[in-house]
């Protein structure tokens, strides 16, 4: 091999590194971006059930009152 050619081969192997590097960071961007997006869907779930507990609470607790206000 000649000079040129070891020059051209040293400059491809960067320039692929490169260019991996530059993949693994986007692969890295798309992961978070979909981690994210998956920790905003579990805490909406999670305030949901919150609220639906506390409802289906609120609504045991007015039909007790209701019968005991029906019994005096």
């Amino acid at each position: 091999m000649n000079p040129n050619e070891i020059q051209m081969l040293v400059v491809g192997i960067a320039i692929g590194a490169q260019l991996m590097n530059l993949l693994y960071m986007w692969w890295d961007r798309q992961d978070a971006r979909r981690s994210s997006a998956a920790a905003k869907a579990a805490m909406r779930r999670s305030a949901g059930d919150r609220y639906l507990a506390s409802l289906r609470l609120y609504q045991l607790r007015t039909e007790r009152e209701a019968r005991q206000a029906a019994r005096r």
